[in-house]
């Protein structure tokens, strides 16, 4: 069964809850990571994250590196190594869309990091949104998510390493929209200074899908209509109608699990 994190208050507290509930899991992965390199080449690559990705990072969405500091205290890890992991960790997926159905989609998970997978509720203390999102437990952004005002959004290619991973753009968008073309907006001048490359598929209750195109920050949109149905039983449901996640686990045949984003 999916690990389940309740990831409340402001973000550096959110961070901790969600290092707390999965210290082991967090701990094993930065270890594989850093055993998978020698030690002068993870050296040089903490060295690049630092100027390149965790830079912007800092400066552009200060609230994610705060959640990752929380984390970092939890786990009792470097924070650079938590920003390296969220540097080299990125996954690929594909999001479907059927008229009057859910959002879909299915992520390309290589084994280590399948038991990762974290159901994550969020509930900022003040200035944003609650969502429910689908993560990996090292990791402060999401691959997909739904929140309080029926934005959904799911996180389809995640590229250049340089830049912040575009699971941070997915988060903003469910920490700060509720409603899609403003939100858009929002991640367009966001991005234009955090950087981040891949696409981002975004909707919202009344139906309307974005594919978001971003290269170095830039962003271009298209109609989603245009998005294939799923020709499998689908790993991800989103509901923005509903302000609900359905997982049904990586091979879509588990038992489901549903999240509403909704204030308790």
């Amino acid at each position: 069964m999916i690990a389940q994190v309740e990831a409340a208050g402001a973000p550096v507290e959110q961070g901790r809850a969600q290092g707390a509930a999965c210290l082991q899991p967090i701990r094993a992965e930065v270890a594989r990571l850093s055993e998978s390199l020698p030690w002068l080449a993870r050296r040089a690559l903490l060295r690049r994250v630092r100027v390149t990705s965790a830079s912007a990072l800092a400066t552009q969405l200060p609230w994610q590196r705060e959640r990752i500091e929380g984390i970092a205290h939890a786990t009792r890890l470097a924070e650079p190594l938590l920003l390296w992991a969220e540097a080299v960790t990125r996954v690929q997926g594909a999001a479907f869309v059927r008229p009057g159905q859910p959002l879909q989609a299915a992520f390309e998970l290589p084994a280590p990091l399948e038991s990762l997978l974290v159901l994550r509720h969020s509930a900022p203390d003040a200035g944003g949104f609650q969502s429910v999102e689908l993560g990996l437990a090292p990791l402060a952004g999401c691959l997909a998510g739904v929140n309080s005002e029926g934005i959904a959004v799911i996180c389809t290619r995640d590229l250049a390493r340089d830049e912040p991973s575009l699971r941070f753009l997915a988060q903003e968008l469910l920490f700060r929209a509720r409603d899609l073309e403003a939100g858009v907006d929002h991640l367009r001048r966001r991005a234009g200074y955090a950087g981040g490359s891949g696409t981002l598929v975004a909707g919202d209750a009344r139906g309307q899908v974005r594919v978001l195109e971003l290269a170095g920050g830039r962003l271009s949109q298209a109609d989603g209509r245009a998005l294939p149905p799923c020709a499998q039983t689908p790993q991800l449901e989103l509901d923005p109608a509903a302000c609900a996640l359905c997982w049904r686990g990586v091979d879509g045949a588990a038992p489901p699990t549903r999240r509403s984003a909704r204030p308790r």
